[in-house]
């Protein structure tokens, strides 16, 4: 049994794995920005009492995520694995760079890389208590530079991007202490976010997600991986 922080618990991809991952035996910590409207997530702590803990996640503020880890250090005394779920398409995703409403970059590099950043500074301290410390940040195959075509959703792409570059480079401080970081696609999913064509459910990309963070080892560390957990199939 592991204690596992998602953050975006709340809705998607996010809850689908909650679910998994408290079915297959694990400690949960869900985070969300709004936790008293989390409904799904407050009917599952009723039926998970021992095993989930939903805490307030704003992203936005590194103040308010550090007493958030305090509490889950105190309740849980470690954290095994951190997934960096919680993230934004703020555009439509046909726009033009000549009138792209350049604060929406803003926005999606607040949530998705400086969001990042900020959750695994506020819970270090908990990774730093495990045997076997990871850290999953959720990227998008639009992430990649190598294989970019089109010209379609530019906030969002650039964002992952960058988180794929944070991801990277937090492997190469981090690895030396013996944390596995690591960059995952979900694949396409029927979420808000990826829209009803998607090929996956939620619950499948979910599943495929929990069973590759169980075997994710430190010879991945700063790797690109599918949610099944392999290379290969995403390039930076």
């Amino acid at each position: 049994m592991e204690v596992i922080l998602v953050t975006g618990a709340n809705r998607g991809i996010g809850l689908a794995l909650t679910r998994v991952l408290l079915a297959i035996g694990h400690v949960v910590i869900a985070g969300c920005r709004r936790p008293d409207q989390a409904t799904e997530l407050s009917q599952l702590v009723l039926s998970h009492p021992e095993t989930l803990d939903l805490i307030e996640c704003n992203l936005d503020s590194e103040g308010e995520l550090r007493p958030a880890a305090e509490a889950s250090l105190n309740r849980r005394k470690k954290l095994d694995v951190l997934v960096n779920n919680a993230g934004i398409m703020p555009e439509a995703g046909n726009e033009s760079i000549l009138n792209i409403d350049l604060g929406l970059f803003w926005q999606a590099f607040n949530t998705n890389v400086l969001g990042t950043a900020r959750v695994i500074r506020a819970f270090y301290p908990l990774l730093a208590q495990s045997e076997r410390p990871r850290i999953v940040n959720v990227s998008s195959g639009l992430g990649s530079i190598s294989t970019r075509e089109g010209h379609d959703h530019y906030a969002y792409s650039a964002s992952k991007a960058a988180l794929n570059m944070l991801t990277r480079t937090i492997a190469n401080e981090l690895g030396p202490k013996g944390v596995t970081t690591v960059a995952i696609s979900p694949g396409w999913v029927r979420t808000e976010m990826g829209g009803e064509q998607a090929t996956l459910s939620p619950e499948e990309s979910a599943q495929n997600l929990a069973e590759a963070i169980q075997k994710i080892g430190f010879e991945l560390n700063g790797e690109f991986l599918d949610r099944n957990g392999r290379t290969g199939q995403y390039f930076w």
